[in-house]
């Protein structure tokens, strides 16, 4: 019995060193990994970088990746995003001002754009990037675009281009604009599904999804006329950077198709020849007469260069303190009740508890959403205004409905000219499918203590569940004209003549006084400098993972979650718009069908 007591021990003995060694051989394995991949990272970040920065050398600025706006200041997840090919953290205003400081650097004697795969939703980011590289092409450095096949966001920025090269079986894809929507009212009357419409905004087209199976006839003038004043301001931009008429820059169909006639239907021999492009070249021929202009890379083994992300490392990223005393909040998509407005919120609270902090400036790029949203949102901004911190909000493509109800309470509000805006109402739709069970043979049927228990999915709305709908749509809508009035110091009859829902363009906004100028960041950061009397201005970017150092694991975690909340505002592009407006309708039904919201959003795709 002993002797078996002995061997239990041993064995359990054995057990446990076994476990402790596989123990303390992974950690000691995961400790060996850490210190590899920050070793690797280090070097390719710091040390290569160091030593490329002060070489003679063209810029790169690789396309390849989707940009965003909103700059990552977690230092953890920046490390596992700059092994990913796949994420860009860098911001656009990094990028400007990166090809800003390349202007006066000797070392660069000239930018690469390649354009492939270049994503860019954003038409004022496509103005600020504009902006600084004509600036750059001014210098008298020359600018280099190279693309297999151009969007029209692409093509717009390599307009800026002393030399734009396609590849030559490619093809500028320019196409022009266009509004389309899918109608609902047949489809739901099939499932006898009843749509409970509430609107307050003669222009509030949202709701013509559910009422009509085609655009009316007014809306149809309306965004006609706005598709063309985009469209115009689009061509005459290209029109001044190539030197070619507008009228010479997109064709008529007819006109079109005559002339590609003449070449055969070859596109790209098409996009020479009208001038759209300097050269027909591929890529290995284009890198041979790069590397015979600016010298030889042993390192990159092409053509001398430096590429973009280092570039921006070497000017932004060795400064010690990442601490600024200027807050850059970021509100895009839809505004609705998720982990982005309570990140919102929470980093709006942090600039009113930062005393480092003296002022914000609030990036919109917003259709608007939820009404009560919005408002929390506005209620936190409403914080800083309370101990004298100034807010400048820059509004980018969009910032309409509810995004521009958030905007109302800045100190000064600059706007691109060509940000959709206004679109000032409120609505609310309740689908009821009463009838549609009834078909099956499916009936609700009990007691209540008053009509306002009523379930207002699986019954009909009563009427007093309307006239509260109707009610507090209309006490929102007064909110709302107050807000404005008293924010943008107008009369309520002043304001009141343009609250009908109808979208305006950033210049019209400022003509109605609704934005104080027409702009960019850059007048954010010179306004935000005024009003606080700072002599030094070092931005501080706050974004949804800021604060969160797990951000990597969280992306695992939520990745099946949301996967089609992306809302497409307003993008140039006509690639797969089918399934972005299917995907976008779809989430406004499920908004407006969750009854207990009533919705502030402008619903114009513009492709």
């Amino acid at each position: 019995m002993i002797s078996l007591l002995k061997l239990l021990k041993y064995l359990c003995c054995c057990i446990c060193s076994i476990i402790n060694f596989i123990r303390i051989f992974i950690f000691n394995l995961l400790f060996i990994i850490v210190v590899l991949f920050t070793s690797i990272y280090f070097y390719n970040n710091y040390y290569k970088n160091y030593n490329n920065t002060y070489t003679k050398t063209i810029l790169e600025i690789n396309f390849q990746k989707n940009f965003s706006d909103t700059i990552n200041n977690n230092k953890i997840s920046n490390i596992f995003h700059n092994f990913s090919n796949n994420y860009n953290p860098n911001a656009i205003f990094y990028i400007a001002k990166s090809i800003q400081h390349a202007k006066y650097d000797k070392n660069i004697t000239g930018i690469v754009l390649k354009m492939n795969d270049l994503v860019i939703d954003d038409i004022s980011a496509l103005h600020y990037l504009g902006k600084y590289l004509k600036e750059f092409k001014q210098s008298g450095k020359p600018i280099y675009a190279i693309g297999n096949i151009y969007t029209q966001e692409q093509y717009y920025i390599a307009s800026f281009a002393n030399q734009i090269i396609l590849n030559p079986h490619g093809y500028i894809d320019l196409h022009g604009l266009s509004i389309n929507r899918f109608y609902y009212k047949k489809f739901l009357n099939n499932f006898n599904v009843t749509s409970n419409i509430f609107k307050i905004g003669e222009y509030k087209s949202a709701i013509e999804s559910f009422s009509n199976n085609n655009m009316s006839i007014k809306n149809k003038i309306f965004f006609t006329q706005l598709i063309n004043t985009l469209w115009k301001h689009f061509l005459n931009s290209i029109s001044y950077n190539r030197h070619i008429k507008s009228s010479n820059i997109f064709f008529s169909d007819e006109k079109f198709i005559n002339i590609l006639k003449i070449y055969h239907g070859n596109l790209a021999l098409y996009a020479l020849k009208t001038h759209l492009v300097d050269k027909l070249l591929t890529n290995t021929i284009f890198e041979n007469r790069m590397i015979k202009k600016f010298g030889w890379d042993n390192t990159h083994t092409t053509y001398k260069h430096i590429n973009i992300d280092n570039y921006i490392h070497n000017i932004f990223m060795y400064k010690k303190n990442s601490l600024g005393n200027i807050a850059v909040i970021n509100i895009n998509g839809i505004i609705e009740f998720n982990d982005k407005l309570h990140n919102i919120i929470n980093n709006i609270h942090y600039v009113y508890l930062n005393p480092n902090i003296k002022g914000l400036i609030l990036k919109i790029n917003s259709p608007g959403g939820s009404v009560l949203a919005s408002q929390l949102i506005f209620d936190e901004l409403k914080t800083l205004k309370n101990i004298n911190k100034p807010i400048v909000v820059i509004m980018d493509s969009m910032a309409a409905s509810g995004a521009y109800f958030i905007s109302t309470i800045a100190d000064y509000i600059i706007s691109d000219p060509m940000t959709l805006t206004g679109s000032i109402g409120v609505f609310s739709i309740v689908n009821t499918i009463d009838k549609t069970l009834n078909n099956f043979g499916i009936y609700t049927d009990g007691v209540n203590i008053s009509q306002r228990s009523n379930d207002m999915f699986f019954q009909p709305l009563s009427c007093v569940q309307k006239q509260i709908i109707q009610l507090s749509m209309e006490n929102i809508y007064n909110q709302f004209i107050y807000t404005i009035s008293h924010y943008r110091k107008q009369s309520i009859q002043n304001v009141k003549k343009i609250s009908n829902g109808m979208v305006i363009l950033g210049y019209e906004a400022k003509k109605y006084g609704l934005v104080d100028k027409l702009g960019d960041f850059d007048d954010a950061i010179n306004k935000i400098a005024q009003l606080t009397h700072l002599k030094y201005i070092k931005l501080q970017f706050n974004n949804d993972y800021q604060k969160n150092p797990m951000y990597f694991f969280d992306i695992i975690t939520k990745i099946h979650k949301n996967i089609f909340l992306y809302n497409k505002i307003l993008s140039l592009s006509n690639i797969n718009n089918l399934s972005d407006t299917f995907k976008t309708n779809i989430i406004l039904t499920n908004y407006i069908t969750y009854f207990k919201n009533i919705y502030s959003i402008c619903t114009e795709h513009i492709y």
